[in-house]
């Protein structure tokens, strides 16, 4: 149960962040990533934090990594019943290549977008080949995501239109292991004012939503938009998600007017659809001007036709003297629902999180194996169909020294 703001200061050296029994029993950690050492960074940098996937009995993770000296997309997978992942395999060609999305498809295979020359590139990995490499239109485009329905790939991005980036929407129809671009749109009609940055895109039973950075009144804002139309790329005007001041009734907020004259900062929305036609959105937020970015979410309850609900605050009170960044979201049809995000409130950055139950967020509880000394940062997470957990983040030792990619594993309590 939370605890009132107040009382944060005489109880946090004495109440446990993990002292509540969370969902979730986490085996070791294990190595992601063989090529580690110094000047080798890698990242989990991907517009929704689609970086971890898991199909029939096969995770995987996609990431980027500067091994040869330029930046490339490398895959590793593994049986999600072995205790080590295959060595990885290089997706991306010559160019230096960035930020893959990666999403599941059905009998262990999966589809990955990511930017490689300022074009999006595609393909699917099956259990045994590489599919070939489509490469979109010719204009400058970045910041790729995916999501899946059947044979279809849905995927957004953030294409140069003169001055800014703008959000698109692009249909890729499943064939084998061939992939076929059909209908492309703006996600907005209505031309960009200022940039678009890092759309993410959900598949409901009769809709599809898109999300994005929007910087058009002047500091960035989480837009969404909405289409009902399956067979057309038709959407609706976008509405936006981060409220220009806190909720009022959330705990903990303020209504005092923002510090940062046009208005606080965002970044980085993540979506998850769970239950029955319900979606979340997630993503890091400054309107608390006293400390850094906290993590707030907005609910989207079945067939409210884009009208998402107030603004809540994810972490509990034992984070409101720390910095929380980099937001992931998995739900799943059982309407299971969690956030991760890294943390400092230790001292270090460490991997929280905070699941939904009786209608609110849980307190925090710090990942074991991705906490203690050094670094962990930059997660992302999937639920599979039993609800258990799966999770990667970066690992440093130390702070700012090389980095290596890890994975968790937490197996659902009965």
């Amino acid at each position: 149960m939370r605890l009132p703001a107040g009382w944060f200061i005489l109880l946090f050296t004495v109440v446990p962040l993990s002292a509540q029994a969370d969902p979730w029993e986490f085996a070791e950690p294990i190595a992601v990533t063989s090529a580690n050492g110094d000047n080798i960074f890698h990242h989990l940098e991907s517009a929704g934090r689609r970086n971890i996937a898991v199909s029939a009995d096969t995770v995987a993770v996609a990431w980027e990594d500067n091994r040869d000296g330029t930046p490339r997309i490398y895959l590793a997978r593994k049986a999600r019943n072995s205790q080590a992942f295959l060595s990885e395999v290089k997706i991306s060609g010559q160019g230096e290549a960035y930020e893959p999305s990666l999403v599941s498809l059905s009998n262990n295979r999966f589809a990955l977008a990511w930017e490689e020359d300022a074009r999006i590139h595609l393909r699917i990995v099956t259990p045994t080949e590489l599919g070939p490499v489509i490469t979109l239109g010719t204009g400058e485009a970045i910041q790729p995501s995916l999501a899946s329905h059947d044979q279809q790939l849905l995927l957004v991005y953030s294409q140069r239109d003169g001055r800014y980036g703008r959000i698109w929407m692009q249909d890729i129809k499943i064939n084998g292991q061939a992939l076929q671009p059909k209908q492309a749109c703006a996600v907005d009609v209505e031309p960009a004012k200022d940039e678009q940055l890092y759309p993410t895109v959900a598949r409901l039973t009769d809709s599809i939503i898109v999300a994005w950075e929007d910087r058009r009144p002047g500091h960035t804002i989480i837009m969404a938009a909405q289409n009902d139309d399956l067979k057309s790329c038709r959407f609706q005007p976008p509405q936006r998600i981060s409220l220009r001041l806190p909720d009022p009734s959330n705990e903990g907020s303020s209504s005092r007017k923002n510090p940062y004259g046009k208005g606080h900062g965002v970044a980085r929305v993540a979506l998850a659809p769970y239950g029955a036609g319900q979606l979340l959105a997630a993503w890091a937020d400054k309107r608390d001007f006293r400390e850094g970015y906290d993590i707030y979410s907005a609910n989207y309850p079945a067939g409210s036709k884009l009208l998402f609900g107030p603004n809540l605050m994810v972490q509990d009170s034992f984070g409101g003297v720390a910095q929380q960044w980099h937001a992931t979201v998995a739900g799943d049809h059982a309407g299971r629902l969690v956030v991760g995000w890294d943390d400092t409130r230790n001292g270090d950055a460490n991997i929280m999180l905070s699941w939904r139950e009786d209608d609110a967020w849980s307190d925090d509880v710090s990942v074991p194996g991705a906490d203690g000394t050094g670094e962990q940062n930059h997660p992302t997470i999937s639920l599979d169909a039993e609800g258990n957990l799966h999770l990667a983040w970066v690992e440093r030792s130390t702070v700012d020294g090389p980095t290596r990619v890890r994975y968790l594993f937490g197996k659902l309590r009965k």
